[in-house]
């Protein structure tokens, strides 16, 4: 892994909450309430500054961050709220203005998310081509099979089997007939002729065998208008598939599809070997799921999205739940998060020490 991968990850999650917590201070500042601090990152303070009344601060624990809009926290929890002078409090505002903020988070990075898939489309260029002449790796998925085998963007691979392999057509026709049991991959690393074991799974959605592993591409950039439509569609397809996964995930239906922090690190570092083309949608992506994610219906303080349906039942029964009735959906969202945290860092994890063990 390259030295620069850590800190390009702590920047890059650091403008991901920047663009999240940035959403909710412009709209509650748009709304009239009042802010008491916008912070990136949590624990010790590194950096603080003070202006017209909010307090501006950088944290030592750059995963996350926060707004402190008056009265905020404990309006969602079902507390008192006590107001001080010139204060106006969230709890004062029209339904339509609390849901603004709540959703305006996600938006945010939706919105980036969108914006970075049609910038790749019309400046950096989209695969349009597979470079067909050798069979060469130019990303391997986190936690897929070929991950766990060691193999890595780069790697020529040269046998399957035993049987020659002169193009990427040839390797992936092999691959997505494979029925069951292990493939013997030979590859070519920096001179060096290797061998790795592993086998595929099996992808129910296109009934085929897959290993996790992306050639290299040409790239082909779209006019402007055809760049917007492609950012629009794929973005929009994204906001049904990630809430899919997460559920089918959750169920047991599906094994993890998304990574935590030990596969998103990997995965950078991959992109940032691979081009821009790789880190850009990394970045898209990153944004595209904290956006989604944020507004599950799960009833967590942590979580937008079930703070608006609680909001929403207490709008349609004209009575707000009770402090306890919002304690049990609380911890009824932290089991079901927790729960999704544990099965993915478990899958990173596991993923890893595969791919660290030594192999024949």
């Amino acid at each position: 892994m390259s030295w620069v991968t850590i800190p390009v990850f702590i920047l890059l999650f650091g403008f991901i909450v920047l663009v999240h917590e940035g959403g909710h201070f412009l709209s509650a500042r748009w709304c009239g309430a009042t802010v008491h601090e916008f912070a990136i990152g949590w624990g010790p303070v590194l950096f603080r500054t003070r202006k017209k009344g909010v307090l501006y601060s950088w944290r030592a624990i750059p995963f996350g961050g926060y707004v402190k809009v008056a009265g905020m926290d404990l309006v969602l929890e079902g507390k008192p709220v006590k107001k001080n002078p010139g204060e106006k409090l969230f709890s004062e505002l029209a339904y339509w203005q609390k849901s603004l903020i709540l959703v305006s988070g996600s938006l945010g990075n939706l919105l980036c998310a969108l914006l970075t898939f049609i910038f790749i489309a019309a400046v950096l260029g989209l695969p349009a081509q597979v470079q067909n002449d050798r069979a060469v790796i130019g990303f391997v998925e986190p936690n897929s099979p070929a991950y766990e085998a060691g193999l890595a963007a780069g790697d020529e691979i040269i046998a399957l089997n035993d049987e020659p392999i002169t193009q990427w057509a040839q390797l992936s026709g092999i691959i997505q007939r494979t029925s069951a049991g292990k493939l013997q991959l030979s590859i070519k690393r920096a001179g060096r002729v290797l061998v790795r074991e592993l086998i595929p799974d099996f992808d129910p959605t296109l009934k085929v065998a897959r290993i996790g592993i992306y050639p290299v591409y040409v790239v082909r950039k779209l006019p402007w208008p055809e760049a917007i439509r492609y950012g629009v569609s794929f973005t929009g397809r994204q906001l049904v598939a990630i809430p899919v996964s997460v559920l089918q995930m959750l169920t047991g239906r599906d094994k993890p599809q998304f990574i935590g922090p030990i596969g998103m690190v990997g995965a950078l570092d991959q992109a940032l070997k691979s081009g821009l083309y790789l880190f850009f949608t990394m970045a898209a992506s990153f944004h595209l799921f904290l956006g989604v994610f944020n507004l599950l219906p799960i009833p967590l303080p942590l979580l937008d999205g079930g703070w608006i349906v609680l909001y929403l039942l207490e709008r349609l029964r004209r009575k707000e739940f009770k402090p306890e009735h919002k304690a049990v959906a609380q911890l009824i969202g932290l089991v079901v998060i927790m729960a999704f945290y544990l099965t993915v860092v478990f899958s990173d994890v596991t993923s890893m020490l595969r791919r660290l063990l030594p192999k024949g």
